[in-house]
């Protein structure tokens, strides 16, 4: 019913908590900051990882009529699409999480924020005793025995610097394409990566990741797994809305 987390804005660290309200269909946001500064830029981020601002009557009207799709619709609407807060944390859950499991993924982000050891004050909630580690602290940190195989750690750092160096922008104030070619110039960065970035780090609502093991179970009929080759020519009638098919998908799945 709730989620809450860390956060650095600028000079103003803190912490909020987002509440359910259900009976006022609302969510209620808690900033326990003395800086009034922050307190617009969390609401708009807040905003943005809840989903908020989206206009879904076209979204809905156009998932409702498809076979696949509407299978992962709850009461006719559409999953909301669920941004991440802070981008360059999403790129670095995911690039941990190739090829391995979601919880598995979430440990070895724990451990890498424990090792960074940025620590929240004492009056924070427990469970919210560490900030994470922006790209330069990353470069600067040991990420030997925690479990990370070398190649991803390479890969953590080869991003950093890109990021760093302005060759790979972290907004989604670019197009897809602009995206996809620099990222995917970094060693360690496949397609499916990039996509998942693209639609949950980034929030660009026409992402796909057509060779997600949830989409390809979502489309698999009688035992006949579709190429990935198949998924994306599927894929195309779900335009401009491809990140909101997948979130059908998968919830379809109860992946995701």
């Amino acid at each position: 019913t709730g989620y809450s987390r860390t956060f650095r804005v600028e000079d103003t660290t803190g912490f909020f908590t987002v509440t359910d309200c259900p009976d006022q269909s609302v969510l209620e946001l808690r900033v326990p900051c003395d800086d009034i500064k922050c307190h617009m830029e969390i609401v708009n981020r807040v905003r943005k990882v809840f989903d908020l601002d989206t206009d879904f009557s076209l979204i809905n009207e156009k998932c409702a009529k498809d076979e696949f799709l509407s299978k992962g619709m709850v009461e006719g609407h559409v999953p909301r699409l669920p941004a991440a807060f802070d981008p360059f944390e999403f790129v670095v859950r995911a690039i941990l999480g190739q090829q391995i499991s979601v919880q598995a993924a979430k440990t070895l982000a724990s451990r890498v924020a424990a090792r960074a050891d940025l620590k929240s004050d004492g009056g924070y909630p427990s469970g919210l005793e560490y900030f994470f580690p922006n790209p330069t602290e990353l470069l600067h940190l040991d990420l030997e025995g925690l479990g990370i195989p070398r190649t991803k750690q390479t890969t953590l750092k080869t991003v950093a610097h890109a990021i760093l160096d302005q060759r790979v922008k972290l907004t989604s104030h670019q197009s897809f394409e602009t995206f996809r070619e620099n990222f995917l110039a970094l060693k360690g960065i496949g397609e499916w990566t990039v996509h998942y970035v693209a639609m949950r780090g980034l929030r660009m609502v026409d992402s796909f990741p057509a060779s997600d093991l949830g989409v390809i179970k979502a489309l698999t009929q009688d035992g006949r797994v579709p190429s990935k080759k198949k998924i994306t020519e599927m894929a195309e009638k779900w335009r401009p809305y491809r990140s909101y098919a997948a979130l059908c998908l998968w919830n379809n799945q109860g992946t995701g």
